[in-house]
């Protein structure tokens, strides 16, 4: 399948790097960030996580929002045999915060990180220095989740398609680890190779949800990383979540997700010619439909708006 051609390389985007994230629909880049760095995005999550658990259900603002599950809304995301695995141990469950979109508009250190230099290091050998945003991603999984994303395509959630294009060479998503990502706390699965098993059709959608075509698939690792390294994945490789098992250890993660802003038509500018775009004035459309309608915060659930956690 066609690609673009390798742009120079830099000491965190090596051209072996570049190689792999081509062939391989992935890469990870060791020691991005630094111990304080990330001692400060533990300090943003913990505190994202705690607005989240006292406002007890899925709250949103604009293009903010803060994803709670109760009971119900966990039992809906497990497939029906897990479901009837943990309904007892989901019978005492309280609200739990499992992720949040866009806390950068109010949070200082995250907004620091999602347009830090060295980000920029990493995306421009593969689309350029003209990049807007699209996903902006906090997750948890606590210890002993019952949890998970099922294997999937993100192409599923760049909608509506005509506003983004050529998504293959156009969009890379980002993960920086927070606490250690391993297989025991609930790291990201892949399936390496996977981007190239497709047709790069975004209307497809039997190349979406994958579960139970690659759940034994002998390609599927693990995506392990430690605090401070970043992981990048295509619009088109296969990928989900395991669960944590571990007694203690959270699985945080911030996720960014940028593209080539001359193909698309949504987003918040990150980079113009290599210069960092703040954010500022009005929130631009990204997924929230009504950004321009409704401007003040609001339970979803009072209004009759169900939010799917979206990737």
């Amino acid at each position: 399948m066609n690609r673009p051609p390798i742009h120079l390389s830099n000491d965190l985007m090596t051209k072996e790097r570049i190689e792999q994230y081509w062939e391989e629909g992935y890469t990870v880049i060791p020691d991005v960030f630094v111990e304080a760095e990330i001692d400060q995005l533990k300090r943003s999550m913990n505190q994202w996580k705690f607005m989240g658990q006292m406002l007890q259900r899925t709250w949103r603002k604009g293009n903010t929002i803060i994803w709670v599950d109760g009971k119900k809304d966990i039992l809906n995301h497990l497939d029906p045999e897990d479901a009837k695995r943990f309904r007892d141990e989901l019978a005492t469950v309280q609200p739990t915060v499992r992720g949040m979109q866009w806390p950068s508009y109010h949070d200082k250190v995250m907004d620091s990180v999602r347009t830090d230099p060295r980000m920029l290091m990493i995306l421009e050998p593969l689309i350029g220095n003209n990049i807007k945003q699209i996903i902006n991603q906090l997750h948890w999984k606590k210890p002993g989740s019952k949890i998970t994303w099922p294997l999937h395509r993100d192409v599923r959630s760049r909608r509506p398609a005509k506003d983004f294009l050529d998504l293959y060479t156009s969009w890379v998503q980002t993960g920086i680890a927070v606490d250690p990502h391993m297989k025991e706390n609930g790291a990201m699965y892949l399936v390496p190779g996977s981007h190239k098993d497709v047709e790069h059709d975004p209307e497809d959608q039997t190349i979406w949800n994958v579960q139970g075509a690659y759940q034994d698939d002998p390609r599927l690792k693990p995506m392990e990383m430690n605090p401070g390294d970043v992981g990048l994945w295509s619009a088109y490789t296969v990928h989900g979540g395991g669960f944590n098992t571990c007694k203690g250890l959270d699985r945080r993660l911030y996720i960014n997700g940028f593209v080539k802003a001359e193909n698309c038509m949504r987003g918040e500018w990150a980079f113009k010619e290599g210069r960092t775009c703040y954010l500022h004035g009005q929130q631009a459309k990204v997924q929230f439909e009504d950004i321009e309608k409704i401007i003040h915060g609001f339970y979803p659930a009072d209004h009759g708006i169900n939010e799917v956690i979206r990737d």
